[in-house]
């Protein structure tokens, strides 16, 4: 009954405990008096796994100091025994401990583990100053004794544990709140109902909800009428079913506006499992979505554009691959679509060029500009059927979120090939009849002079007949659409032959129309002539100096200055020849100029202005 009623005592004590202290006085006593010993201790490890006293009875403090740290489980060990020691000297305990004991006054003794959930924490011992043999009695009261002490350490370290928890969830969900609270994003909590139980301020303010009236508000009379069906569905669906959701629809907001919010949701649950409601985030995604609408709209007019272009379009990827083809495409290189589409471009590439094309696919890579592609070479593209087609090609290089992309302009020329050289017969066959005509001209022009005295006149009319035969070889060049102001200087002036090194040209690249390049060649020849007879190439020390520049205020002008330098000195003439008045008359009328002749002491100076906008073209 004695060892009952300490049991009894210890229990109750136990319970009533309000801290660790009062528990280890409790079960002190209870083995003081359960097992008759006057002295007992407990201890427990600590947090760096040493054992340490945590209270006793009738102990020195040096023996204490001398023997904590001391035991015979190690922390964490599972279901240890207790161990009963009837003498201490009986033992193989290291001498110094033994001697220790003994200078306490201690023979017998026990060691009693406290364990939690299996696992040893600590012990506690009994003390005898002389041989004690536990009975079996003592060795179950000890036992028992133990594992009360036990109870408790495991009741006050869950308690303790909760407390630890719930003390983190409150700081958690204080960090939470407050961290929502200043996100730059809309954040809302509900329960499980879907009754709102928090807004953030982004939100509140979205809304213009005051925060003590978030508890009774409610959102979904904000939804767009079109919307609400499905957000309602689902959100609905996400709670019943307890998952996340993800849902995008248009809200009004405190100004009567409606935006588009994407919501993400995910649903909350409590430590012990208990589903709470859902976490979500709402997104302003409003000027995205009309990004993407109009990036949408501006696809599908583009893809319309290429579509309904009069010639072939193939877009290819950074890979050389075929993202888009139209139908032009199609009809010129007579595959279907399907049969291009994810397909490499050299798949249009003739065989003999289809190695190396690769190489000039990667060199426009890395310098993407606008521009023909193989300017000054001929292109061919090669059909299903294996025939190969005269192309042109233009590349124009986009920017996509895919990557770059090339969108090339392909035109099938096999017409226009046939035309010009068909043309180029003609003006080859035309060439040949005006020299032909040119030079019944000349003979009939010979034939008349001959015999008389007008050898000058008719040497003049011969080199005029010669200028216009050398500026129709040029025009002929580019089958008559223009002359280079350039080569029609050199060839006139036959700055190549004779006149090499006494007649500089300087001036940018001008082409001229034929009646222009016409009228200019005369011009020249005249001014040639002229300085043959009386001006600087009369004698071996003169040279001719030809300058052309263009202007562009205030509308575009041609400038061209004939001078000459280390002539005989000549007065102005008192009688206007053929040749004076074929520049001042002529080339006004034909070119719109204003044509200046100064007779200077060095030479003379002929300045002919005259608007570009006449037909004179800058390259």
């Amino acid at each position: 009954m004695d060892e009952l009623s300490a049991l009894y005592v210890l229990t109750d004590r136990l319970y009533r405990a309000k801290s660790n202290q009062e528990a280890f006085e409790a079960g002190l006593d209870a083995i003081r008096d359960g097992l008759g010993c006057r002295r007992a201790s407990l201890l427990l490890f600590d947090g760096a796994g040493v054992m340490r006293f945590v209270a006793s009875r009738g102990l020195s403090e040096g023996y204490r100091k001398a023997i904590e740290g001391h035991s015979p489980w190690v922390v964490g060990e599972r279901n240890p025994d207790p161990i009963f020691v009837s003498h201490i000297a009986e033992t193989n305990e290291p001498a110094r401990v033994k001697d220790m004991v003994a200078s306490e006054g201690i023979v017998g003794l026990a060691f009693i583990p406290l364990t939690v959930q299996g696992e040893v924490v600590g012990k506690f011992m009994t003390y005898y100053g002389r041989r004690h043999s536990f009975a079996s009695h003592e060795v179950n009261l000890a036992t028992t004794i133990a594992r009360q002490i036990g109870f408790h350490l495991e009741r006050t370290r869950a308690e303790e544990a909760r407390r630890v928890a719930e003390e983190e969830l409150r700081e958690s969900e204080q960090q939470f709140r407050l961290m929502s609270e200043h996100a730059p994003v809309m954040i809302w909590t509900c329960d499980a109902s879907g009754k709102c139980t928090n807004l953030n301020r982004m939100l509140r303010e979205f809304w213009g909800v005051e925060t003590d009236k978030v508890p009774t508000f409610n959102w979904h009379p904000t939804i767009h009428p079109d919307d609400a069906a499905d957000i309602g569905a689902r959100m609905m669906q996400a709670l019943t079913t307890q998952s996340a959701v993800t849902v995008q629809g248009r809200y009004r907001n405190c100004k009567g506006q409606y935006r588009v919010l994407l919501t993400t949701a995910r649903p909350h649950f409590s430590a012990n499992g208990m589903f709470r409601g859902l976490i979500g985030v709402n997104v302003d995604v409003t000027e995205r979505d009309q990004a993407e609408m109009a990036m949408r709209h501006s696809e599908e007019r583009f893809r319309s554009a290429v579509e309904a272009a009069p010639s072939g379009m193939v877009m290819t990827n950074e890979d050389g691959r075929i993202v888009l083809v139209n139908l032009h495409a199609e009809a010129l290189f007579g595959y279907g679509r399907e049969e291009m589409v994810g397909q490499p471009i050299e798949m249009l590439v003739p065989d003999r060029s289809r190695s190396s094309h690769p190489v000039f696919r990667r060199g426009y890579g890395s310098l993407p500009l606008a521009r023909p592609m193989g300017a000054g070479r001929d292109l061919y593209a090669r059909r299903k059927d294996g025939r190969e087609v005269p192309v042109e090609i233009g590349l124009s290089p986009i920017q996509t979120s895919e990557g770059l992309m090339a969108l090339a302009s392909v035109v099938d020329i096999s017409e226009r090939r046939r035309s010009e050289a068909h043309r180029e017969l003609l003006m080859d066959e035309l060439n040949h009849r005006v020299k032909n005509t040119l030079a019944v001209v000349q003979g009939i022009a010979h034939q008349t002079f001959r015999g008389t005295e007008a050898t000058d006149a008719h040497a003049a009319f011969e080199g005029r007949l010669m200028a216009l035969s050398a500026a129709h070889n040029i025009l002929t060049q580019t089958s008559w659409e223009h002359a280079s102001l350039d080569q029609l200087v050199c060839d006139s002036l036959q700055i190549q032959s004779a006149f090499s090194n006494r007649v500089s040209t300087t001036g940018p690249a001008i082409l001229l129309q034929p009646n222009q390049a016409l009228s200019l060649a005369l011009a020249f020849h005249e001014l040639l002539t002229n300085a043959v007879k009386y001006g600087a190439l009369s004698n071996e020390a003169g040279t001719i100096s030809v300058e052309w520049f263009r202007t562009d205020k205030p509308k575009p002008r041609l400038k061209l200055v004939w001078s000459e330098l280390g002539g005989p000195t000549v007065s102005s003439p008192a009688r206007r020849g053929f040749g004076s008045r074929l520049l001042e008359r002529g080339l006004a009328a034909d070119l719109e100029a204003e044509v200046a002749l100064e007779f200077q002491p060095q030479g003379l100076v002929c300045r002919i202005d005259a608007p570009l906008a006449a037909g004179v073209l800058a390259q």
